[in-house]
């Protein structure tokens, strides 16, 4: 836990050190900031930590709560991280995700094939559904768009099946239902329709899907509108009509006639002129190894946990790069990532937006808290600093 005085110090170190700028070039969008104010590298800081007394698979931030996962229990805490409610005897949880619309904290449980969805408010039980086709779940995610191709269906919940190669879609009803809808994407493929070997997912502020693609040689995040595809007919047997969604450029590279690949996602790819859609493993800012998950702020923002780099990587919506944190010292293996923002008044534009981030570190078995450096001048000057 840092104090009050190490932040600042690490303020004054952040506008007085010289910051490495990538410069653009044709396909390449990704720039690192010169240090501006508040808005500079490595702006977070260390706030409080949390140790799990059995091992940490999945943690998720939605409204002020965080929803922690072991393989047999659910569990919804404060942002102090004061339990407020559980679920217990999951049978090899991995994976989970909120639906805010409805107050759904959705899980699944790899020991019985099947989703179980809890309400949020009170963790009481709602329905389950088993999914035989399901090989497995890294990650899950509730998405609207084209909800209203299915009658009585509330809304879409994603689900990475990376030991199927795909991500599936089911429809979800007020009746307690999951009906198959086709899938979003497989690994057929190169290009931004495919994904490989799919991750973490997150749908964004305005109603598009992100999905992470942790396969070696594409390591990257990439964006959909999820609809699913009626003209879609690609083959992908048993399932002739796989209804995938749609990828959606970052950015617009007006030097290159044809889009390049890099248009289309967040990491290295191929730049104009190449056709051929090439990651790479890399720690050079603004690309990845391993991308395990995402998240979003309601200014659009979006937060990567850059697994095997031990940091936090922190993209505009628009994919460029505004800033990181993170060491192989405090956030060794970071999977988990969730956002809070915190209203500091009553105009739409009184937010500290990802004032607070949350990362999960499961090989210390430990969820860490950072603050960011606006949201920590925000409390030095109304409130004492945390306690040491």
């Amino acid at each position: 836990m840092r104090s009050r005085m190490s932040l600042l110090w690490l303020m004054i170190l952040i506008l007085v050190s010289p910051v490495l700028t990538v410069l653009n070039g044709c396909g390449n969008k990704i720039a690192i900031p010169e240090p501006d104010g508040l808005f500079g590298i490595s702006q977070y800081g260390e706030w409080a930590r949390f140790q799990g007394e059995d091992q940490l698979v999945d943690m998720k931030v939605s409204v002020g709560r965080v929803f922690t996962l072991t393989g047999d229990m659910l569990s919804k805490r404060d942002l102090t991280f004061g339990v407020s409610g559980t679920v217990e005897g999951l049978v090899q949880a991995t994976a989970m995700c909120v639906d805010e619309e409805s107050d759904f904290v959705f899980v699944w449980e790899d020991g019985l094939k099947q989703v179980s969805w809890y309400q949020g408010s009170d963790m009481s039980f709602v329905g389950s559904s088993v999914l035989p086709e399901m090989g497995s779940a890294v990650a899950m995610a509730v998405n609207g768009a084209g909800i209203d191709q299915v009658a009585g269906a509330l809304s879409y919940l994603y689900l990475s099946d990376p030991s199927s190669l795909l991500v599936r879609r089911y429809a979800f009803d007020d009746f307690g239902n999951l009906m198959p809808h086709g899938i979003l994407a497989n690994s057929d493929g190169e290009a931004a329709r495919f994904v490989h070997l799919a991750g973490g997912m997150a749908t964004d502020i305005d109603g598009r899907l992100l999905i992470c693609d942790t396969d070696t040689s594409r390591n990257w995040v990439l964006r959909f509108d999820s609809t699913p595809d009626v003209t879609d007919v690609a083959s992908n047997p048993p399932d002739d009509d796989p209804l995938r969604g749609t990828p959606l450029r970052f950015s617009v590279d007006a030097a290159c006639i044809v889009p390049p690949a890099s248009d289309f996602v967040l990491g290295y790819a191929a730049e104009c002129g190449n056709t051929d859609w090439v990651g790479r493993t890399s720690s050079e800012p603004g690309e990845f190894n391993n991308p395990t998950h995402v998240a979003v702020d309601a200014s659009g923002r979006i937060y990567v946990a850059d697994s095997n780099n031990a940091r936090i990587q922190i993209f505009s919506s628009g994919g460029d790069l505004d800033l990181q944190f993170g060491s192989t010292d405090d956030t060794p293996g970071v999977t988990s990532v969730g956002v809070y923002d915190h209203r500091i008044g009553s105009g739409a534009d009184d937010v500290n937006y990802g004032a607070f981030v949350f990362v999960l570190v499961p090989g210390e078995n430990q969820i860490l808290k950072f603050i960011s450096s606006e949201h920590s001048n925000f409390l030095n000057e109304d409130l004492p600093p945390p306690p040491q």
